[in-house]
C-alpha cells in the first residue's frame, strides 16, 4: 500500500459563484457570510482515507475576476480534474460555463474529470437558472452536474470530491 496520494483538483468560475465557499465547506465544514475575493489562487489541503487509500486533496481555488485569465492555465497544470461553479441567482455566470470549460481542457487535460456544480440553492426565491438547465448543459458537456448550497452544507458536496478521488484510485488501478 503507498502511504499517501496526492490529488489536486481545481475550482473554477466566475467570481463570486462561491468557489471558496464550497472548498471551505468540504475542507472544514465552515461557511462565512462575508465575501473576500480570491487573489490568484488559494490552495487548501484535506486528507481523507477511502477504500483503505490514504488521499491528500489539494483543493485549489482559483480567482473568477477576469484580470487573472492570463495566469490561471498555470494554476491549472498538474490537475487531476476540475469542478467548475456556477451560482443560480446569477445567469451571466451560468453562460460563463462554456468559457471555463473551454479553459481548463486543454490537450493535456482532455481526459481530466470535470464536475459542473449550481451553487446557492438556498436562495430558492431569487434562482434565474433552472436545475434542467443546469442538468442539460452537464449532458452536453459529458460530465457529472450536481447542484447544492456551500452555506447550508449536506452531502452532495462530499459526493463531488469523493467521487474524484474513486477516479482517481480507479486509474492508478488500485481499487
Amino acid at each position: 500500500m503507498h502511504d499517501e496520494w496526492v490529488l489536486k483538483i481545481c475550482a473554477a468560475g466566475s467570481y463570486q459563484v462561491g468557489k471558496t465557499s464550497l472548498i471551505r465547506r468540504y475542507a472544514e465544514d465552515k461557511f462565512a457570510d462575508s465575501y473576500i475575493p480570491t487573489i490568484g489562487v488559494d490552495v487548501t489541503v484535506k486528507r481523507i482515507t477511502t477504500d483503505n487509500q490514504k488521499v491528500k486533496i489539494l483543493l485549489w481555488d482559483t480567482a473568477g475576476q477576469e484580470v487573472f485569465g492570463r495566469i490561471r492555465p498555470m494554476y491549472f497544470e498538474g490537475a487531476f480534474g476540475c469542478i467548475i461553479v456556477y451560482d443560480i441567482t446569477r445567469l451571466e455566470s451560468f453562460k460563463d460555463l462554456e468559457g471555463w470549460i473551454t479553459e481548463f481542457r486543454t490537450p493535456e487535460r482532455a481526459k481530466a474529470p470535470i464536475v459542473i456544480v449550481g451553487n446557492k440553492t438556498d436562495l430558492k426565491e431569487q434562482r434565474v437558472v433552472s436545475t434542467d438547465e443546469g442538468k442539460n448543459f452537464a449532458e452536453k458537456h459529458s460530465v457529472p452536474f450536481i447542484e447544492c448550497s456551500a452555506k447550508l452544507g449536506g452531502n452532495e458536496i462530499e459526493s463531488v470530491y469523493t467521487t474524484f478521488v474513486r477516479k482517481y484510485l480507479e486509474e492508478l488501478d488500485i481499487t
